[in-house]
Protein backbone atom coordinates (compact mmCIF):
# COMPACT_ATOMS: atom_id res chain seq x y z
CA UNK A 1 0.00 0.00 0.00
CA UNK A 2 1.75 3.07 -0.97
CA UNK A 3 2.28 6.06 1.88
CA UNK A 4 0.88 8.74 0.18
CA UNK A 5 -1.16 10.46 2.65
CA UNK A 6 -4.31 9.66 1.85
CA UNK A 7 -6.94 7.33 2.78
CA UNK A 8 -8.85 6.39 -0.74
CA UNK A 9 -7.15 3.13 -0.92
CA UNK A 10 -10.10 0.57 -0.25
CA UNK A 11 -8.83 -1.23 2.39
CA UNK A 12 -8.61 2.16 4.80
CA UNK A 13 -11.83 2.75 3.71
CA UNK A 14 -13.23 -0.76 4.70
CA UNK A 15 -11.33 -0.50 8.05
CA UNK A 16 -12.86 0.43 11.40
CA UNK A 17 -11.94 3.57 13.50
CA UNK A 18 -11.61 4.26 16.57
CA UNK A 19 -11.77 8.37 17.95
CA UNK A 20 -9.44 10.02 20.54
CA UNK A 21 -10.12 13.67 21.95
CA UNK A 22 -6.95 14.97 22.62
CA UNK A 23 -7.31 18.53 24.27
CA UNK A 24 -4.30 21.26 25.53
CA UNK A 25 -2.80 22.32 22.33
CA UNK A 26 -2.00 25.97 21.49
CA UNK A 27 -3.85 27.13 18.27
CA UNK A 28 -6.58 24.93 18.13
CA UNK A 29 -10.30 25.62 18.79
CA UNK A 30 -10.41 25.80 22.45
CA UNK A 31 -7.27 23.81 22.31
CA UNK A 32 -8.82 20.49 21.29
CA UNK A 33 -9.31 18.28 18.25
CA UNK A 34 -10.12 15.19 17.78
CA UNK A 35 -8.18 12.01 16.24
CA UNK A 36 -9.54 9.52 13.90
CA UNK A 37 -7.05 6.46 14.13
CA UNK A 38 -7.45 3.47 12.07
CA UNK A 39 -4.45 0.49 11.48
CA UNK A 40 -3.51 -2.72 9.62
CA UNK A 41 -1.26 -5.27 9.81
CA UNK A 42 0.55 -8.18 7.71
CA UNK A 43 3.17 -10.02 9.14
CA UNK A 44 5.84 -7.79 8.56
CA UNK A 45 4.41 -4.69 8.95
CA UNK A 46 1.47 -2.22 10.71
CA UNK A 47 0.05 0.60 8.91
CA UNK A 48 -1.78 3.61 10.89
CA UNK A 49 -3.83 6.47 9.41
CA UNK A 50 -4.54 9.20 11.62
CA UNK A 51 -6.35 12.55 10.94
CA UNK A 52 -7.25 15.32 13.21
CA UNK A 53 -9.18 19.01 12.29
CA UNK A 54 -6.35 21.90 11.95
CA UNK A 55 -8.62 24.41 10.23
CA UNK A 56 -4.57 26.30 9.20
CA UNK A 57 -2.36 24.77 7.00
CA UNK A 58 1.16 25.92 8.79
CA UNK A 59 4.55 25.51 6.97
CA UNK A 60 6.11 28.36 7.21
CA UNK A 61 8.73 27.01 9.74
CA UNK A 62 10.89 29.88 11.40
CA UNK A 63 11.36 31.81 8.06
CA UNK A 64 14.27 34.35 7.93
CA UNK A 65 13.45 37.92 6.86
CA UNK A 66 15.92 40.09 5.66
CA UNK A 67 15.47 43.61 7.70
CA UNK A 68 17.67 46.88 7.76
CA UNK A 69 19.81 45.48 10.59
CA UNK A 70 20.46 41.97 8.78
CA UNK A 71 18.11 38.47 8.54
CA UNK A 72 16.44 37.62 11.96
CA UNK A 73 14.33 34.75 12.49
CA UNK A 74 10.64 35.70 12.89
CA UNK A 75 9.54 34.18 16.14
CA UNK A 76 7.43 34.91 19.02
CA UNK A 77 8.56 32.76 21.28
CA UNK A 78 11.51 30.38 20.07
CA UNK A 79 13.71 32.08 22.11
CA UNK A 80 12.33 30.36 24.81
CA UNK A 81 12.00 27.20 22.94
CA UNK A 82 7.70 27.86 22.71
CA UNK A 83 7.05 29.02 19.32
CA UNK A 84 3.53 29.03 18.93
CA UNK A 85 3.33 31.33 15.93
CA UNK A 86 6.25 30.90 13.16
CA UNK A 87 6.24 27.38 13.33
CA UNK A 88 5.23 24.36 11.41
CA UNK A 89 1.58 21.47 11.83
CA UNK A 90 3.40 17.87 13.57
CA UNK A 91 2.34 15.17 14.95
CA UNK A 92 3.88 12.85 17.39
CA UNK A 93 3.11 8.83 18.22
CA UNK A 94 4.52 7.30 21.22
CA UNK A 95 4.71 3.73 21.88
CA UNK A 96 5.17 1.75 25.10
CA UNK A 97 5.05 -1.40 26.62
CA UNK A 98 3.50 -0.10 29.92
CA UNK A 99 0.48 2.26 30.05
CA UNK A 100 0.64 4.37 33.09
CA UNK A 101 -1.05 7.68 32.62
CA UNK A 102 1.12 11.31 32.69
CA UNK A 103 2.41 9.54 29.03
CA UNK A 104 3.07 6.48 31.12
CA UNK A 105 5.11 8.44 33.84
CA UNK A 106 7.95 10.14 31.26
CA UNK A 107 6.01 13.71 31.86
CA UNK A 108 7.97 15.70 34.58
CA UNK A 109 6.61 19.19 35.09
CA UNK A 110 7.67 22.59 36.14
CA UNK A 111 11.00 24.77 35.68
CA UNK A 112 13.52 22.25 37.14
CA UNK A 113 11.67 18.95 37.52
CA UNK A 114 15.38 17.00 37.46
CA UNK A 115 17.46 16.99 40.52
CA UNK A 116 20.64 17.76 38.96
CA UNK A 117 19.70 18.57 35.26
CA UNK A 118 19.47 22.36 34.02
CA UNK A 119 16.18 23.90 34.15
CA UNK A 120 13.89 24.48 31.05
CA UNK A 121 13.42 28.07 29.01
CA UNK A 122 9.78 27.40 28.99
CA UNK A 123 8.89 26.71 32.36
CA UNK A 124 6.84 23.86 31.65
CA UNK A 125 9.04 21.01 31.75
CA UNK A 126 10.75 17.65 30.03
CA UNK A 127 9.98 14.42 28.85
CA UNK A 128 12.25 11.72 30.56
CA UNK A 129 12.17 7.88 31.55
CA UNK A 130 12.69 7.41 35.07
CA UNK A 131 12.86 4.21 35.45
CA UNK A 132 14.89 2.30 32.83
CA UNK A 133 12.45 2.04 29.98
CA UNK A 134 12.38 2.96 26.31
CA UNK A 135 9.48 4.97 24.87
CA UNK A 136 9.61 4.91 20.96
CA UNK A 137 8.34 8.46 19.87
CA UNK A 138 7.63 8.75 16.26
CA UNK A 139 7.00 13.15 15.54
CA UNK A 140 5.76 13.70 12.02
CA UNK A 141 6.89 17.34 10.69
CA UNK A 142 5.13 18.83 7.84
CA UNK A 143 8.06 20.97 6.64
CA UNK A 144 11.07 18.79 7.83
CA UNK A 145 10.42 15.56 7.54
CA UNK A 146 7.07 15.24 4.91
CA UNK A 147 9.04 15.23 2.11
CA UNK A 148 11.21 12.87 3.09
CA UNK A 149 8.20 10.57 3.63
CA UNK A 150 9.40 10.11 6.94
CA UNK A 151 8.83 10.91 10.53
CA UNK A 152 11.41 11.87 12.93
CA UNK A 153 11.95 8.11 14.66
CA UNK A 154 12.81 9.20 18.16
CA UNK A 155 12.55 7.66 21.75
CA UNK A 156 12.07 8.87 25.18
CA UNK A 157 15.30 7.35 27.70
CA UNK A 158 16.51 8.53 30.82
CA UNK A 159 17.67 12.39 31.55
CA UNK A 160 21.03 12.75 29.05
CA UNK A 161 23.99 14.04 30.49
CA UNK A 162 24.04 18.08 29.58
CA UNK A 163 26.74 19.29 27.25
CA UNK A 164 28.75 22.31 27.91
CA UNK A 165 27.23 25.20 25.94
CA UNK A 166 24.16 23.23 25.26
CA UNK A 167 21.57 26.06 25.25
CA UNK A 168 18.51 23.75 24.97
CA UNK A 169 18.81 20.64 27.06
CA UNK A 170 16.02 18.26 26.09
CA UNK A 171 16.00 15.39 28.77
CA UNK A 172 15.12 12.42 27.87
CA UNK A 173 13.58 12.93 24.18
CA UNK A 174 16.48 12.01 21.44
CA UNK A 175 17.00 11.32 18.34
CA UNK A 176 17.62 7.37 16.97
CA UNK A 177 20.91 7.38 15.54
CA UNK A 178 21.64 7.57 12.06
CA UNK A 179 23.67 6.43 9.33
CA UNK A 180 23.79 9.97 7.00
CA UNK A 181 21.23 12.15 6.28
CA UNK A 182 19.91 15.68 7.80
CA UNK A 183 17.89 18.79 8.17
CA UNK A 184 19.65 21.79 10.04
CA UNK A 185 18.73 25.01 10.79
CA UNK A 186 19.65 27.46 8.25
CA UNK A 187 21.37 29.93 10.16
CA UNK A 188 25.54 29.53 12.36
CA UNK A 189 24.20 30.78 15.28
CA UNK A 190 21.05 31.56 16.81
CA UNK A 191 20.50 34.73 17.85
CA UNK A 192 17.41 36.99 18.97
CA UNK A 193 19.22 39.96 17.81
CA UNK A 194 19.85 38.41 14.36
CA UNK A 195 21.28 35.46 12.15
CA UNK A 196 23.63 34.85 9.79
CA UNK A 197 22.11 32.50 7.38
CA UNK A 198 24.07 29.46 6.14
CA UNK A 199 23.18 29.09 2.56
CA UNK A 200 21.03 30.95 -0.11
CA UNK A 201 18.77 29.69 -2.31
CA UNK A 202 19.93 30.11 -5.72
CA UNK A 203 16.10 31.20 -6.73
CA UNK A 204 13.18 32.62 -4.81
CA UNK A 205 12.15 29.82 -2.11
CA UNK A 206 9.16 30.31 -0.67
CA UNK A 207 9.25 30.50 3.38
CA UNK A 208 7.54 27.63 3.36
CA UNK A 209 9.23 25.35 1.54
CA UNK A 210 13.12 23.71 2.69
CA UNK A 211 16.31 25.20 0.58
CA UNK A 212 18.11 22.68 -0.99
CA UNK A 213 21.50 21.89 -0.47
CA UNK A 214 22.12 21.74 -4.10
CA UNK A 215 19.66 24.31 -5.40
CA UNK A 216 21.76 27.02 -2.64
CA UNK A 217 24.96 28.78 -2.07
CA UNK A 218 26.91 29.06 0.87
CA UNK A 219 26.37 32.43 2.57
CA UNK A 220 28.57 35.56 1.90
CA UNK A 221 27.45 39.21 2.46
CA UNK A 222 29.16 40.71 -0.70
CA UNK A 223 26.46 38.62 -2.81
CA UNK A 224 23.17 38.93 -0.49
CA UNK A 225 21.29 40.86 -2.88
CA UNK A 226 17.81 39.91 -1.43
CA UNK A 227 15.97 43.38 -0.67
CA UNK A 228 14.45 44.27 3.04
CA UNK A 229 11.74 42.34 3.62
CA UNK A 230 12.57 39.03 1.39
CA UNK A 231 11.96 35.76 3.42
CA UNK A 232 13.55 32.57 3.08
CA UNK A 233 13.30 29.29 4.60
CA UNK A 234 14.64 28.25 7.88
CA UNK A 235 14.87 24.72 7.42
CA UNK A 236 18.43 23.55 5.19
CA UNK A 237 18.41 19.96 3.52
CA UNK A 238 21.83 18.09 3.71
CA UNK A 239 20.34 15.01 1.91
CA UNK A 240 16.81 14.15 0.76
CA UNK A 241 15.87 11.57 3.69
CA UNK A 242 17.96 10.18 6.93
CA UNK A 243 19.53 6.81 6.19
CA UNK A 244 19.67 3.95 9.02
CA UNK A 245 17.66 3.61 12.73
CA UNK A 246 16.16 7.28 12.58
CA UNK A 247 14.35 6.15 9.66
CA UNK A 248 12.80 3.78 10.28
CA UNK A 249 8.90 5.29 10.01
CA UNK A 250 7.57 5.60 6.62
CA UNK A 251 5.29 8.55 6.55
CA UNK A 252 3.17 10.92 4.90
CA UNK A 253 0.24 13.43 5.50
CA UNK A 254 -1.61 15.37 3.46
CA UNK A 255 -4.28 18.61 4.44
CA UNK A 256 -7.21 19.24 2.80
CA UNK A 257 -10.13 21.41 3.76
CA UNK A 258 -9.07 21.88 7.59
CA UNK A 259 -7.62 18.31 8.14
CA UNK A 260 -4.96 16.44 8.06
CA UNK A 261 -4.67 12.92 7.44
CA UNK A 262 -1.11 10.88 8.01
CA UNK A 263 -0.02 7.59 7.21
CA UNK A 264 2.72 6.06 8.87
CA UNK A 265 3.96 2.73 8.26
CA UNK A 266 7.09 0.52 10.66
CA UNK A 267 8.49 -2.64 10.64
CA UNK A 268 6.65 -4.94 13.84
CA UNK A 269 10.15 -5.60 14.70
CA UNK A 270 13.50 -3.30 13.85
CA UNK A 271 16.03 -4.88 16.60
CA UNK A 272 16.64 -1.49 17.72
CA UNK A 273 17.55 -1.18 20.86
CA UNK A 274 15.13 2.95 20.79
CA UNK A 275 12.10 1.26 19.39
CA UNK A 276 9.41 -0.49 20.86
CA UNK A 277 8.10 -4.10 19.36
CA UNK A 278 4.60 -3.74 17.58
CA UNK A 279 2.42 -5.89 19.28
CA UNK A 280 -0.53 -6.74 21.60
CA UNK A 281 -0.28 -5.32 24.70
CA UNK A 282 1.68 -2.11 23.65
CA UNK A 283 0.24 1.40 24.37
CA UNK A 284 -0.27 4.46 22.78
CA UNK A 285 -0.62 7.99 22.79
CA UNK A 286 -1.14 10.65 20.70
CA UNK A 287 -0.60 14.26 20.06
CA UNK A 288 -1.54 17.18 17.40
CA UNK A 289 0.41 20.18 16.98
CA UNK A 290 -0.67 22.98 14.86
CA UNK A 291 1.98 25.46 14.19
CA UNK A 292 3.25 25.16 17.92
CA UNK A 293 6.50 23.88 18.72
CA UNK A 294 6.13 22.27 22.32
CA UNK A 295 1.93 22.66 23.27
CA UNK A 296 0.79 19.83 21.45
CA UNK A 297 -2.74 18.25 22.20
CA UNK A 298 -2.79 15.14 24.88
CA UNK A 299 -5.26 12.57 26.33
CA UNK A 300 -4.37 10.58 29.72
CA UNK A 301 -5.83 6.83 28.60
CA UNK A 302 -3.78 4.92 26.62
CA UNK A 303 -4.89 3.11 23.16
CA UNK A 304 -3.73 -0.56 23.88
CA UNK A 305 -2.59 -2.59 20.31
CA UNK A 306 -4.74 -5.61 19.05
CA UNK A 307 -3.54 -7.53 16.59
CA UNK A 308 -5.06 -10.06 14.35
CA UNK A 309 -3.79 -13.27 14.09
Amino acid sequence: MEVDGLDTEEAWQNTPSIKVHTIGGANFIDGQTTVTIKALHNQHETFFLFKWQDPTHSLAHLPLEKTQDGWKVKENGFVNFDERKHYEDKFAVMLSHTCSSGADGTTHLGKKPLDNKPSNWHGKGYHASVDGNIRDLWHWKAVRTNDMVLADDNFIGPPAQPLHGQRRYSAGYLPDGKESGAYVMNWQWYSKKGVVPKRLPDTVTAPNQVVPWFGSSAYQSAKDNYPIGSQIPSVLYRSNRFEGDRADVRARGHWKDGIWTLELVRKNQTNSDHDVALQNGVCMWVSAFDHSQIAHTRHNAAIALRYSL
